[in-house]
């Protein structure tokens, strides 16, 4: 049990890593980032995702987040 929830954290930092560089292109903050990588992580256990549909909708929510913020902006 405890390994596996070490291979899962190392999978969510690497995840994260991936995610905060691909943000950082969109002018998404971290703390934005996090928040949408729970809630589709919660909303994506439910739903039974793999772990590439769950990346694809966290990017997903990130670019609608980033389109929400520039027209806010505008």
């Amino acid at each position: 049990m405890a390994g596996s929830l070490m291979i899962n954290t190392e999978r969510s930092a690497a995840e994260m890593r991936g995610l905060l560089g691909f943000a950082h292109g969109l002018g998404l903050d971290e703390a934005t980032v996090r928040e949408i990588y729970k809630t589709v992580g919660r909303e994506s256990a439910a739903a039974d995702f793999s772990g590439d549909e769950r990346l694809a909708e966290v990017r997903k929510w990130m670019l609608a987040a980033a389109r929400k913020e520039t027209s806010a902006e505008s």
